[in-house]
């Protein structure tokens, strides 16, 4: 049978976690699926564990890169690679349960069929895969009627998490797809949000990990995840974030009111809340430290 959902791996050096998440996804109860790994030039073992994986394996198809070409740009190419209806990102540290793909697909089936993204909900896991915590996640389908109420559902929520569910892939294509700007996510989900609802499954199949070595870790470091030769101290990344918002909102294919209730949302929902991050940049640029980080020194 031809895959039903494509599962794709961006890995760059993630030869630390990668056996884990590969194992995971390998261990899908869901049958028709791909895996398609894109290794962005890695310089440890993550080449060897992936080849061995992909001669164990004939679901899987291994592409490395010769350049690392950035994180964003990694992440873009593999939805390219994919060639089935529904799609799905894996980072190279996170773990899904065998049932993940397998009841994002039943949801699909079961839910309206505008639905562009399905995700279960999420536990936390550390750098040992020890449980840390449950997100308070129960209530967050962002299936509400107009894109405005789900983007204000998921900014305000800080929901990130949901952008590692299952997607329509020519829904996910419509899309500018991941911008080279920190909090990228939350600029996608906008976009998808635009487009159609969300639906929640209401196991925890989808454990995330977090751990010191992650990029969203890094801070203003961050910005190189992205464009590994990008000056980050005039990145401004964080305001980044918001322009993009308001452009991926205006962008989308909505109505003239719907447009300007849902570019309403994203100062009050995202800008407004986390107005430290604005700040930030600014110090970045003058090559000082918040004030807050001076105050405690």
């Amino acid at each position: 049978m031809s895959p039903r959902a494509t599962v794709g791996i961006p890995v760059y050096n993630g030869e630390k976690y990668l056996p884990a998440a590969l194992a995971s996804v390998r261990e899908q109860d869901e049958p028709d699926i791909e895996i398609v790994i894109s290794d962005n030039a890695s310089t440890d073992g993550t080449e060897a564990i992936c080849r061995a994986a992909a001669a164990e394996d004939p679901r899987i198809r291994y592409h490395r890169q010769g350049v690392n070409r950035g994180g964003a740009w990694n992440f873009n190419h593999l939805v390219e690679l994919a060639s089935t209806p529904y799609f799905t990102w894996a980072a190279a540290d996170d773990i899904r349960r065998p049932e993940f793909v397998r009841r994002c697909l039943e949801v699909f089936a079961a839910s309206d069929p505008s639905t562009v993204l399905v995700y279960p909900r999420t536990r936390i896991i550390d750098a040992e895969g020890r449980i840390t915590e449950d997100l308070n996640d129960a209530d967050l389908a962002c299936d509400e009627p107009t894109p405005h109420q789900r983007m204000r559902h998921f900014l305000t929520a800080q929901a990130a998490h949901i952008f590692y569910g299952l997607h329509r892939t020519e829904v996910l294509r419509s899309t500018r797809g991941i911008r080279p700007v920190v909090g990228n996510d939350m600029v996608l989900l906008a976009e998808l949000a635009c487009r159609g609802p969300f639906a929640l499954v209401p196991e925890q199949l989808f454990w995330q990990r977090r751990h010191a070595e992650q990029f969203s870790a890094q801070g203003q470091a961050q910005v190189a995840w992205h464009a590994p030769r990008a000056s980050v101290r005039f990145a401004f990344p964080h305001t980044k974030v918001s322009v993009e918002l308001l452009r991926g909102v205006a962008s989308s294919d909505l109505p003239p009111g719907e447009r300007l209730r849902s570019l309403a949302t994203v100062p009050t929902a995202w800008t407004v809340p986390r107005w430290r991050g604005p700040a930030a940049d600014v110090w970045a640029a003058l090559g000082l430290r918040p004030r807050h980080q001076r105050a405690a020194t």
